[in-house]
């Protein structure tokens, strides 16, 4: 109930209620393991279980709320790992081991690694932003992550940094990569290419309303539409796009095996 009401009430957190549906979805499409399988471990499930649980009782010594439910949650997943190797076996659950490892995003991430990525994607965004300022040949004065336009201040806040989608787009990637690469090196690059996408996503919403906001009304920038739901077509733009580098990615590799299989058909 609290990882609910956090992920309702915190749009930094908003992406972990969606995690158990999507892994759900993934142990269905892959089904075949759990259908077939006719083995268990019940002494390797017990001890996974039984470390969840020692897991969730140190948890409540902690007395940081957002660190025990770090932990707490922690702790459940570590006891769902134990139940379906108790129930479906090593074999299973390696089958299915994507799918296992992607309830780790269930898990509230510290305030520490919290703050370090958030700084990050705001000092990232405020960069891009000072760059398409001045690409666009556009004058403002930054001091820190405050941009002073001719009619029109801005500031790049923590809510302003992005995590939400960026968030959004690294689980996509990893699902895309999971489903339709082969390779470690592309599903390592189309997660990486994530981080800039991200950040160029949010830079340009932010020139955007700023533009509008100093040039138009301010209300684009304080409480409109655009301002709330603006970020939506974005997100659509660089799902697209992703879906273009994971599908190019993907004809890279199909040629790479084809020309290790005429090398290997030469040398025969």
């Amino acid at each position: 109930m609290k990882l609910i009401d956090l992920a309702l009430g915190n749009e930094q957190f908003s992406h972990v209620i969606l995690i158990p549906v999507l892994t759900s979805f993934l142990l269905l499409m892959n089904r075949s393991p759990l259908l077939t399988s006719h083995s268990w471990s019940p002494a390797g499930g017990t001890w996974v279980m039984f470390s969840g649980a020692v897991c969730y009782w140190l948890a409540d010594g902690i007395s940081s709320v957002q660190d025990h439910l770090t932990v707490a949650i922690l702790a459940f997943i570590v006891m769902c790992w134990g139940l379906y190797l108790f129930t479906f076996g090593h074999e299973s659950f390696r089958t299915n081991l994507f799918a296992m490892m992607l309830l780790l995003f269930m898990i509230p991430l510290p305030p520490i690694l919290l703050d370090a990525v958030i700084s990050f994607l705001q000092h990232s965004s405020a960069d891009t932003v000072e760059a398409t300022f001045s690409g666009l040949g556009i004058q403002a004065i930054r001091k820190g992550f405050t941009f002073e336009l001719s009619n029109f201040v801005i500031l790049i806040e923590e809510e302003c940094s992005g995590i939400r989608s960026f968030f959004a787009l690294v689980i996509t990637s990893l699902v895309a990569g999971h489903w339709f690469l082969a390779s470690g090196w592309a599903k390592t690059i189309l997660v990486a290419v994530v981080i800039p996408l991200a950040i160029i996503k949010n830079a340009f919403r932010i020139v955007g309303l700023a533009l509008l906001a100093n040039n138009v009304d301010p209300a684009f920038l304080l409480d409109s539409v655009l301002h709330r739901y603006g970020g939506i077509p974005l997100f659509i733009s660089s799902f697209a796009l992703l879906s273009i580098i994971t599908w190019l990615l993907h004809r890279i590799e199909q040629r790479l095996e084809c020309a290790l299989h005429d090398g290997s058909r030469a040398q025969t």
